[in-house]
């Protein structure tokens, strides 16, 4: 609508606020930020020292005059620079927007949000804000950034005059050269948003609705994080992105951000808390409290099956990880190099993730299978829990902490065997034709491992609590083992023992004899396409 008397003004910035999210990740500058900052992560710039609202006083973090950066620090960038219906109250709005970019480092954003000249009373006229000395098109600001040293992509240009607004709203993306391009000129048609944020196994489950969307058709834009983003990064269904960095939005607004920008697609496939909440219950939920047969009973439902169901598509088993083609030939020559070779994820981020019998078997590996050798991978908590006997054998490799999530998926692509409990890692790999061996814990096989390939499931004996169907980030809900087994240790893993694991271990490494010829034939032409 055209801006008129009874239309709502100020707090402007909000009315763009889902909008700005994917621009205005890392260190984001707000110009003439006033009281209110759109998100709490924003840099506020205020020339006013204080503000007093409802008895409250603000302060911006820096005060100065949005006309003049070069008062902060030399060398300063900041990932986006945000300024909502400031630039017409400037004398030299070219020149301040020479200033702004100048602080924008290449890749970042300028992110705008203006009146619009022929939705908003002009200069002089009645209605008029006062403090106004220009009234602005979309074109005029085009115009002012066509004189600038670098290049840029208009990636948004929107006239916004519905509802309460009566502005127009752009983003400009920095390059490293001297082009200047319009993306937003591409119409996308038959669009579709999937929605997971959380860690690679949560992103790996997600990947498997995605050839089946774009069989139907659909371009694809994923909103996840930037460690899915990682994962997924050149999964060839995956046609545009939306990264959001970890709580950007806050939990308690997600739901009305979703609610909005699910409205800019045909499509909307939100996978979020698919697992963790629903099928795995957090304290805070009321199913975590059931008795162990009614939670079995409502949880008991295969994620991946899950996954589809929600994304209305037939189910195929399709998760995949897409290493590089650089990624492809470093596993073949660390292959090459280290030969035969067992790789173990040694914990995820759960205390019922830990196995306890890591050493014994590692011990009977070396000692009865001579031509194999460990690769012990994960994060830098997990290079901790190595005991000191393991860092000078040779055979045992430590990789935890060095090799990247993507260097240990590429590698597991041609290792013998891929060991662990039910981490991102296992997770990953379920299509491969690696066999596996995964020890599990709050998840039944019917949850987990039903679909996986070449995998033994183990599974804990005399437990009665699982499979809990609860997630666990601590103690303080998760039944605990003290015994000798070296805890405190979740009693589901203390009860997969040595003996069992290493009977597992056995079968897969005959299943290895067996199938290796057709496994290293299909392995090879995995890694070189």
């Amino acid at each position: 609508m055209v801006w008129n008397a009874e239309a709502k003004q100020g707090l402007e910035s909000w009315k763009v606020r889902w909008d700005i999210v994917p621009y205005t990740r890392g260190h984001v500058l707000d110009l003439g930020s006033g009281p209110f900052t759109p998100f709490p992560h924003f840099i506020a710039m205020d020339k006013k020292e204080q503000y007093t609202l409802e008895g409250k006083t603000w302060s911006p973090n820096i005060v100065g005059d949005a006309t003049d950066l070069s008062k902060l620090p030399a060398g300063v960038k900041f990932d986006a620079v945000f300024s909502s219906h400031l630039l017409e109250h400037l004398k030299n709005p070219q020149q301040v927007l020479m200033d702004w970019w100048r602080v924008i480092k290449v890749g970042g954003h300028l992110v705008l949000y203006l009146p619009h000249k022929e939705f908003y009373p002009n200069v002089g006229e009645p209605g008029a804000n006062e403090d106004h000395l220009h009234d602005f098109l979309p074109t005029d600001i085009i115009e002012f950034m066509r004189n600038m040293r670098t290049g840029w992509d208009l990636v948004v240009n929107e006239d916004r005059n519905e509802g309460e607004e009566y502005s127009f709203f752009q983003v400009y993306k920095k390059r490293n050269d001297k082009e200047q391009t319009y993306p937003f000129k591409i119409k996308r048609k038959n669009t579709c948003a999937v929605v997971r944020y959380g860690g690679i196994g949560d992103c790996m489950q997600a990947s498997s609705v995605l050839p089946g969307l774009k069989k139907q058709g659909y371009h694809i834009t994923f909103h996840t994080t930037p460690e899915g983003y990682e994962f997924l990064k050149h999964d060839p269904h995956i046609d545009d992105w939306w990264i959001q960095d970890k709580k950007q939005v806050g939990e308690n607004n997600l739901r009305d951000f979703w609610r909005h920008t699910a409205k800019k697609y045909d499509k909307w496939v939100n996978l979020t808390e698919i697992v963790e909440a629903t099928l795995l219950p957090m304290h805070m939920h009321t199913a975590f409290w059931w008795p162990t047969r009614a939670r079995d009973r409502l949880c008991n439902i295969n994620y991946m099956e899950l996954s589809h169901l929600v994304a209305e598509l037939p189910f195929v088993f399709e998760p995949r990880f897409y290493p590089s083609v650089a990624e492809k030939k470093w596993a073949l020559a660390e292959r090459k190099t280290i030969g035969k070779s067992m790789l173990w994820t040694i914990s995820g981020s759960s205390p019922h993730k830990i196995w306890p019998y890591m050493d014994i078997l590692i011990s009977r590996v070396l000692l009865e299978m001579p031509d194999y050798k460990i690769i012990l991978v994960g994060d830098d908590l997990c290079a901790a829990m190595i005991e000191p006997p393991w860092k000078e054998e040779p055979r045992v490799l430590l990789r935890s902490g060095k090799w990247s999530v993507r260097e240990t998926l590429a590698y597991a692509q041609v290792a013998d065997i891929v060991m662990g409990p039910e981490t991102g890692i296992l997770n990953s790999v379920a299509m491969m034709r690696t066999p596996k061996l995964v020890w599990l814990s709050h998840s039944s096989v019917e949850n987990l491992t039903k679909h996986w390939v070449n995998t033994v499931a183990l599974q804990p004996s005399e437990c009665p609590c699982y499979p809990c169907h609860q997630l666990h980030y601590n103690f303080e809900f998760c039944t605990r083992d003290d015994r000798e087994a070296g805890g405190p240790l979740a009693v589901c893993q203390v009860n997969i023992g040595a003996d069992i694991a290493w009977e597992a271990l056995c079968v897969l490494t005959r299943h290895i004899r067996r199938e290796e010829p057709s496994k290293w034939q299909e392995t090879q032409t995995l890694i070189t396409q």
